[in-house]
């Protein structure tokens, strides 16, 4: 069993295989509970409140340093904000002719809404192209890469373009700014 010495944000610390397998496993339950109950796992914020919970209930019975510990003091910084997938649907629409893909958002207390109308997608010479149009404000192309790959590619077309294209090029119809990102089951 290997122990080593680390530093992280200035603090010394101690850590090794035996304590780093034992996190692994109880992190592994928590992620099959969300999965379980949300059909998602869980971000990053959740899990640090958790610990956070579970260590100031009784701090001096988990960690040595517990003097002066405060709840939400383990700060999480993201260059973008997190994007639950779970309240998006991608479909396809036969209400007008032609028919198209798009992504449903759920809204409150009333009906999916459409966020991303996305009337081309279809292979092309191992590109997958996609041209999609922003239907609301608080969507970014960020965002609406992620859903396209996730609730759209992944869960309602079921990988049926994976094997078909090594790249997707997503092209904005309303800005015309265009990205070309790989395309493969990691993605």
């Amino acid at each position: 069993m290997a122990w080593e010495e680390f530093e992280r944000n200035g603090i010394k610390g101690i850590s090794g295989d035996k304590p780093i397998d034992e996190f692994a496993l109880a992190l592994k339950r928590i992620v099959s509970s969300y999965e379980d109950r949300y059909s998602r796992k869980p971000t990053v914020v959740e899990l640090l409140y958790a610990l956070e919970t579970v260590i100031t209930s009784n701090p001096t019975r988990y960690v040595s340093d517990s003097k002066d510990l405060k709840l939400g003091e383990i700060i999480v910084n993201r260059n973008e904000e997190f994007l639950d997938t779970t309240q998006y649907e991608g479909v396809y629409t036969e209400q007008t002719i032609p028919g198209y893909h798009a992504i449903l958002r759920q809204a409150p207390e009333q009906a999916m809404l459409e966020v991303i109308k996305i009337p081309t997608l279809e292979v092309r010479e191992r590109t997958l192209v996609c041209a999609y149009k922003i239907l609301v404000d608080d969507i970014t192309d960020k965002m609406v890469e992620t859903l396209i790959l996730s609730v759209l590619l992944q869960d309602y077309c079921d990988r049926y373009y994976e094997d078909q294209a090594d790249q997707i090029d997503l092209l904005n119809l309303k800005s015309n700014v265009r990205s070309t990102i790989p395309y493969s089951s990691e993605t």
